[in-house]
């Protein structure tokens, strides 16, 4: 009997501890944006959303954490403050209990995990989203010097190998010596430099960049001799003059060019 009875004061007990949970869980409820895989350079926005079943909420705080770094805030009285460096490019914006964050070109720094925060009236909560980033590369360049082949590639996630092409076989690979360099900054964007000994090799010249994620090309560039470009220059010149007289050379040039870029893209 007595055994009996202390069971049902530790249920009860028990109880009255769940039970303003359960009440403060049907009170107030957080919702916030789905994962996010993101375009590089383009806007992101996370929303997050606080409501209540009752009609009187007060909100005392809401706050922004990537990965338990507080990006911002806002308090009872509606005033935001951003916690976040200048170099992150974010803000944030509040209106009828919707706490918003917006990139407003996503990098590499603004992956990571997020959680939003509520303290209120009617008790506290958060929740956690997550921001992704597409592979990409942002400008690829190629430059040909008397003793050498370059190719530069800037605003590069999450990384990449640079294979070299010409007409007649894949650089990439057997005695041609070539050089790669990366660096990193502050955006957290890749800047990777491929140079190649120039060794008589016949052009035009190419080099593309594969991401190891996807083992996808996600960008290529021709490298051009100096006349080359020159020619290429005079050409459009001599089609804007109208004159219709031209070295067929330089369009010839291009389409070879433009095939041997679309057969490394895929």
């Amino acid at each position: 009997m007595q055994k009996e009875v202390t069971m049902q004061y530790t249920l009860l007990h028990t109880l009255v501890w769940l039970l303003p949970a359960f009440s403060t869980q049907e009170l107030v409820s957080l919702s916030v944006s789905p994962d996010i895989t993101a375009e590089c350079g383009k806007p992101v926005t996370l929303i997050c959303n606080a409501s209540s079943s009752q009609r009187e909420l007060s909100i005392k705080r809401m706050e922004w954490f990537q990965n338990r770094t507080s990006v911002c805030s806002v308090n009872e009285e509606g005033d935001i403050r951003n916690h976040a460096p200048s170099t992150r490019d974010s803000y944030c914006e509040y209106k009828h209990g919707q706490f918003s964050l917006t990139f407003k070109s996503a990098k590499p720094l603004d992956r990571g995990s997020y959680a939003c925060k509520l303290q209120s009236s009617r008790g506290a909560r958060h929740k956690v989203t997550k921001v992704e980033l597409q592979e990409c590369c942002g400008k690829a360049e190629g430059v040909w010097t008397k003793d050498r082949l370059t190719c530069i590639f800037r605003n590069v996630y999450p990384d990449g190998d640079v294979h070299w092409f010409n007409p007649s076989r894949n650089l990439s690979y057997g005695s041609v010596r070539r050089y790669t360099s990366k660096q990193v900054d502050e955006g957290g964007w890749l800047t990777i430099q491929s140079d190649l000994d120039l060794e008589n090799l016949p052009g035009p010249n190419s080099c593309s960049l594969m991401s190891p994620t996807s083992g996808r090309y996600i960008a290529s560039t021709l490298v051009l001799k100096p006349q080359s470009r020159s020619l290429d220059a005079t050409q459009k010149q001599t089609d804007q003059s109208g004159s219709g007289v031209g070295s067929h050379r330089p369009m010839w040039t291009f389409l070879f060019s433009a095939v041997l870029l679309g057969a490394t893209l895929n």
